[in-house]
């Protein structure tokens, strides 16, 4: 049985700025071979001497390697901005149960269409499933995204965008303050549901600010979401990912092995959760 705390070394061979303060990392494990996640699954990351903290995978599925975007919050993320391609981190996961794309190998969003509203650096646990539509969800699911950020410049991924459109994802900007330049929508991510056209039959998927998450689920209401169809990621509250330092408790519920990501009805009574 491999041990569930062995880290495993990973190399970094490629490094993409993102926004001010974050990067996307791109990672190949020096011994073993394809790694495997599914979307919304946490991973541990590690640096000696530096320590260790759980990040969501985010790249593109059944490929070589693996990538995580980062921002530069801390001791442990300040000494991996400065590393470089070549350099090697400790890798152990993944961890959890990520957003709800299959149940007894059939599509649990079948003849459901999916609303992914976000905020910040809520994107990154979603890239995966939105690179990956047609393995997750379906040729025929339709996806439309909310996403708001407080500059143009905070977007992430932004050079996929394009790419996404014509992919058949829906994609709705929005920033928080009026800006030059920028003639998208203004304001929260919740006036995205005024101003534009909600998927209609559809899932909801949240990520993002813990403080974001109330005033969408109202939103969400309005737009007559029934709670089974709302799933939301509690990814902020991760931290050992095996269920033994009881940081990540959510009620009697346990974040990294009973999430990261929840179904809305499941967590909507538990104080404190949301």
């Amino acid at each position: 049985m491999k041990n569930p705390y062995l880290s495993h070394p990973a190399k970094i061979i490629k490094i993409i700025p993102q926004a001010a303060n974050i990067k996307l990392f791109r990672f190949k494990f020096v011994r073993e071979g394809r790694y495997h996640f599914a979307p919304g699954q946490i991973i541990e990351l590690s640096i000696p001497g530096f320590g260790e903290a759980p990040f969501a995978p985010c790249g593109a599925p059944d490929k070589e390697y693996f990538e995580l975007c980062i921002r530069n919050v801390g001791k442990l993320t300040d000494r991996l901005h400065a590393m470089k391609v070549g350099d090697t981190v400790g890798i152990r996961g993944p961890y959890g149960n990520g957003w709800p794309i299959s149940y007894n190998k059939k599509h649990i969003t079948e003849n459901k269409n999916l609303l992914i509203v976000v905020g910040g650096l809520g994107l990154v646990p979603l890239r995966t499933l939105i690179l990956g539509k047609d393995k997750y969800l379906g040729k025929n699911t339709k996806v439309q995204i909310f996403y708001g950020a407080r500059t143009p410049a905070d977007f992430l991924f932004r050079d996929e965008y394009d790419a996404w459109r014509k992919y058949g994802i829906v994609i709705d900007l929005t920033i928080d303050k009026e800006c030059a330049g920028w003639h998208d929508c203004v304001g929260l991510v919740t006036t995205l549901f005024d101003k534009k056209r909600v998927v209609n039959n559809a899932q909801a998927y949240l990520c993002g600010p813990p403080i974001m998450y109330k005033f969408v689920l109202e939103q969400l209401k309005t737009k007559h979401f029934a709670d089974k169809d709302i799933y939301v990621s509690l990814e902020r509250r991760m931290h050992c990912g095996l269920g033994v330092c009881q940081h990540c408790a959510v009620g009697h519920l346990y974040t990294c092995k009973d999430g990261p990501v929840f179904q809305y009805e499941q967590i909507k009574n538990i104080e404190g959760a949301i």
